[in-house]
């Protein structure tokens, strides 16, 4: 590889980068072993990851602490951090659409790791609302959405396109299979399944991210196949975790519905569950001069 390409230069940001959150990394392991790891409740309620330990998960909100704590000091309010962390990953998904596959995952990245701050900021200034919660995932749901369009089009006439257009299609529907079952009342049905945001978000942009470094080790073409590689697997684990959580919301809403008395059970028992209000009318013998439904 040329000394000054693009590619190397990518190569060697990505290892800074790298280097960077290995050094992060080995601070937060020392403060934990001397002060304990710290607990979030909102990591509690989420629920086991498929793919990260919850020191990682805290690890990562350590990390964006100086950015939580500055904000809230600057006095930005949750919905412009939502805002920001939308630009951001709009310009991630131009990168990704022109080809710059390294900056564009390291950008949705970023942009992604924003929201967490909102969400934080929210809760530390007491403005958390309903309100600010459906602009949020909206929001995240746009995001998904351009990220997956400039994937598909900068490999469009690859193999690889369906592969995008499969992860971003299950993506969106395991969120909108929690958010319909939240709403129709299953919230722990709706949440079944591993592959939720931030491990889409991961396998989405460190595959994108690190793609030169494959480019380097292995030759050139290696880091867009490196790519589609990543969006496969994500495209088959979102594909089982959005049939896992729609056949979990569907047992449960089924299971919660009234019982329906059966037509094999007959008239009588029919009407004994209608109550005692309900009384069957007598029946009368048809008499020479009458037929069914006319009485002369």
């Amino acid at each position: 590889m040329p000394t000054g390409s693009p590619a190397l230069q990518s190569s060697l940001l990505s290892l800074a980068i790298l280097a960077f959150l290995a050094a992060a990394l080995s601070a937060f392991a020392a403060g934990c072993a001397l002060r304990g790891r710290p607990r979030s409740p909102d990591l509690e309620s989420r629920g086991p990851s498929l793919l990260f330990a919850r020191w990682l998960q805290e690890f990562w909100i350590w990390l964006w602490g100086p950015v939580e704590r500055a904000c809230i000091r600057l006095g930005i309010s949750p919905n412009a951090i939502s805002f920001a962390s939308l630009i951001v990953v709009g310009g991630a998904a131009v990168c990704l659409a022109q080809g710059a596959l390294s900056a564009g995952g390291w950008l949705y990245l970023l942009g992604a790791s924003l929201d967490i701050v909102d969400g934080r900021v929210a809760r530390a200034t007491g403005r958390s609302s309903r309100a600010g919660a459906f602009l949020d995932s909206t929001l995240d749901r746009l995001s998904e959405l351009a990220v997956f369009a400039g994937l598909s089009a900068w490999f469009q006439g690859s193999p690889i396109l369906f592969a995008a257009l499969a992860a971003g299609a299950f993506s969106i529907l395991v969120s909108y299979a929690r958010a319909r079952g939240e709403a129709l009342g299953a919230p722990d049905a709706a949440k079944v399944g591993a592959m939720q945001r931030p491990e889409r978000i991961f396998l989405t942009g460190a595959s994108c991210a690190l793609s030169p470094l494959a480019d380097w080790l292995l030759g050139p073409g290696a880091g867009q196949t490196a790519v589609g590689v990543g969006l496969a697997v994500l495209a088959v684990l979102t594909a089982g975790s959005a049939t896992r959580r729609i056949w979990a919301v569907f047992r449960a809403l089924q299971a919660s519905e009234p019982q329906v008395a059966s037509r094999s059970t007959g008239p009588q028992v029919a009407l004994k569950a209608a109550g005692p209000q309900v009384k069957q009318a007598p029946m009368r013998l048809l008499g020479p001069g009458q037929r069914r439904g006319v009485i002369r």
